[in-house]
């Protein structure tokens, strides 16, 4: 009998098909991948070209071929007081179109093409994070200078723009 129990305790362990660990791994790793493919898909509607013809909707004119441009509007939603001129962006030939509300279609209160018409920029005129926000105009020539790179969409929160303290 005592060599039937030692023989038992030293047989190998009949282990479970797929242990825990590797199962809590896979559901993890689905669980991230289905983040940031919803992260990664822009909202409906925030296509490159759909920003594109509904700004040249919107704007009077529609600005010479040849030169990057900025758009610079003034969100509806917000009730922002309109503001004096906008302040120009180096290197753009810059439009304001904050004297009238732009449509709820047009989220963005910062609009840049590139010296082809092609959408670079959509987004806030300044980029909250943590810390403190960088000028969108920082990373323009960034991306005025990779031709063929994906434009750069970013939904804003309703922020009027603030007039700089220095």
């Amino acid at each position: 009998m005592h060599d039937a129990t030692i023989a038992e305790a030293n047989r190998p362990r009949r282990r479970s098909p797929l242990p825990v660990g590797m199962l809590l791994l896979a559901v993890w790793a689905a669980w991230s991948a289905a983040s940031l493919a919803y992260l990664a898909k822009p909202s409906s509607g925030a296509s490159a070209d759909t920003i594109r013809r509904q700004l040249q909707a919107f704007a009077s004119s529609t600005p010479p071929r040849g030169q990057a441009v900025a758009f610079q509007l003034r969100l509806a939603e917000c009730g922002c007081t309109p503001r004096g001129p906008a302040p120009t962006l180096p290197g753009l030939l810059n439009i304001d179109l904050g004297d009238r509300p732009a449509p709820e279609a047009l989220p963005y209160p910062l609009i840049v093409l590139d010296a082809d018409g092609r959408l670079v920029y959509a987004g806030p005129s300044h980029i909250e994070g943590c810390g403190a926000a960088i000028p969108a105009a920082s990373l323009l020539p960034r991306l005025l200078a990779a031709s063929n790179a994906t434009p750069l969409i970013l939904l804003t929160h309703c922020a009027c723009p603030k007039e700089s303290s220095a």
